[in-house]
């Protein structure tokens, strides 16, 4: 019990200290692990950024959601699409290390975001890496 309490606190420090990457390397690990900011829900994947990305195109292919504009640098790239209903989907890919990406997708209207539609992206993509 001592041992528990021990370590709850010690990952609640960590937490605390590291901010946001702790729950990066706890999603890497593939611990289905999301985070909800500002209506994108955010999870990394333990694959490089063109994996990625051709999870993501073929994740949005297989759900009918039509791509409408790709942007892309060295180290992120941004998809915007439409659902059937009109509503917008945004997907942004960002490197984090050589073989791990954040993939943020945010689905719906500003006040009005989708967390639903946004889990079951995810869910299509990490099927498809």
């Amino acid at each position: 019990m001592h041992r528990t309490v021990n370590t709850i606190l010690l990952l609640s420090v960590l937490v605390l200290t590291t901010g946001c990457a702790a729950l990066v390397v706890g999603a890497g690990t593939g611990a289905g692990v999301y985070t909800w900011v500002k209506g994108e829900l955010i999870r990394s994947y333990a694959s490089d950024l063109k994996r990625t990305e051709n999870a993501v195109l073929q994740s949005l292919e297989y759900l009918k959601i039509p791509v409408e504009e790709k942007t892309q640098t060295a180290s992120e790239t941004t998809i915007k699409a439409r659902q059937n209903d009109g509503s917008p989907v945004k997907v942004r890919i960002t490197t984090v290390q050589y073989d791990m990406t954040e993939v943020a997708i945010r689905c719906g209207y500003v006040g009005y975001w989708d967390r639903k539609d946004a889990e079951l992206i995810h869910a299509t993509i990490l099927g498809n890496l």
